[in-house]
């Protein structure tokens, strides 16, 4: 319903900056439903349309980061932070934002990989000549006996 009335008043006659506000709001509606993308196309038209509106540049910095655009979302931010250097809000989400993104660098040095694989043993070929211990899914249960003649 909210979405309907802010996409009737965008096609209204009325000043860019008042645009900007209707483009703005429509992207926080997208952002409550969890349209993420949607939300970024309003917020980069409320930019275009006013660039000294600080909500436009808060919503596009919230759908980037929902979008896991982390370094998208870290200069919406920091735009926000330099327009409005008290807005608590924006540093909070700012500072959050960038732990996350140098977290992620550095697990990405790391070579830390939070993929995890699944083995299923009964996709794993053992060829005819093997002659050691096998387990047998069904009934063998692994013990500390069965690890030693493993090993």
């Amino acid at each position: 319903m909210a979405l309907d009335a802010y996409s009737e008043a965008i096609f209204c006659n009325v000043p860019p900056k008042k645009k900007a506000i209707y483009y703005s709001n429509r992207a926080l509606v997208s952002i409550k439903t969890e349209n993420y993308a949607l939300a970024l196309y309003d917020a980069k038209d409320a930019v275009k349309m006013d660039p000294t509106y600080v909500k436009a540049y808060y919503r596009q910095g919230s759908a980037h980061l929902a979008l896991n655009q982390l370094e998208n979302a870290i200069a919406d931010f920091k735009a926000v932070c330099k327009m409005q250097p008290n807005n608590k809000d924006a540093r909070e989400k700012y500072e959050m934002t960038m732990k996350e993104h140098r977290l992620r660098a550095l697990q990405s040095c790391l070579g830390y990989d939070d993929n995890r694989v699944e083995i299923k043993i009964e996709d794993i070929l053992v060829e005819g000549s093997y002659t050691g211990p096998k387990l047998n899914k069904s009934t063998d249960e692994i013990t500390p006996e069965w690890v030693i003649e493993l090993m």
